[in-house]
């Protein structure tokens, strides 16, 4: 019986030190990629500061608005998508493009150009835009 109880106790120290060795891991790679994280946002906020995203707010206003009031613009929708895709979204990295959309979506609520009801069924939308213009496969 007192081997039993030793060989169990034994299994259950080792259990708790692959845990540990488990949880140990974890935590390091957490912080890897919060520091990885960072370096990313500061390298897209430089790259996208100077850019501008109207097409790309235009063409979202227009998939989002679905009743008949629609904005008066000397433009088609497309147009909107094909100057968004182009020259707005197609020249920034890969790694950037989902910061830029979301980036684009803080700037368009924090002007009032979005209301807050409005914001998270416009996200998802926003979020499939670098599907739409052919840059990702998957969305932000």
């Amino acid at each position: 019986m007192a081997k039993k109880i030793t060989s169990v106790g034994a299994l259950l120290f080792l259990a708790l030190l692959a845990l540990n060795e488990a949880l140990a891991t974890t935590v390091t790679t957490t912080v890897s990629t919060t520091t990885i994280d960072y370096e990313e946002n500061q390298q897209c906020q430089k790259e996208i500061q100077t850019r501008s995203f109207s097409n790309c707010e235009t063409f979202l206003r227009l998939e989002f608005d679905t009743s008949d009031a629609t904005i008066m613009l000397p433009y088609p929708k497309k147009y909107y998508k094909n100057r968004c895709c182009k020259e707005e979204l197609s020249g920034i990295d890969q790694q950037c493009v989902c910061y830029a959309v979301r980036s684009m979506m803080k700037n368009m609520m924090d002007s009032g150009r979005l209301s807050a009801e409005d914001m998270e069924e416009m996200l998802v939308l926003a979020g499939v835009l670098p599907i739409m213009c052919n840059i990702r496969k998957n969305p932000c």
